[in-house]
């Protein structure tokens, strides 16, 4: 299938025209660190993905952290002020969340600022 964009309804905690267990990968580039409940998200896109289906995160490095804050706030709040934009003012660990919802890192690499983590899922053992 070609690639889609989704829209994730926040309140319901679900994946607006998808059903689940039919997503091969979900593509999160800059997202993480503007989840207000990162493991209710995380919690969700499992529940859409196919057996052995991935999520491929990029998202900043906690020694970038502080000065991402930094340009989120003038950014969001200055530049093109959209106060509806969350993020978080601290680093936040979401590998200890994936690997707490039966998620398997199946590769982590670091970008400059970035780390790339690729998390599979898989109900075999």
């Amino acid at each position: 299938m070609p690639n889609l964009d989704y829209v994730y309804d926040q309140e319901q905690n679900k994946i607006l025209g998808c059903r689940k267990n039919t997503v091969d990968e979900f593509y999160l580039r800059n997202v993480v660190h503007h989840l207000p409940d990162m493991k209710r998200t995380f919690e969700c896109l499992i529940e859409y993905l196919k057996e052995d289906g991935e999520i491929k995160i990029i998202d900043v490095r906690e020694e970038y952290f502080r000065t991402n804050v930094i340009l989120d706030t003038i950014w969001y709040r200055y530049v093109i002020p959209r106060y509806e934009v969350w993020f978080s003012r601290h680093y936040r660990n979401y590998f200890e969340i994936l690997e707490s919802l039966g998620m398997k890192k199946v590769d982590y690499y670091i970008q400059e600022e970035k780390e790339v983590s690729i998390w599979k899922k898989s109900f075999k053992s």
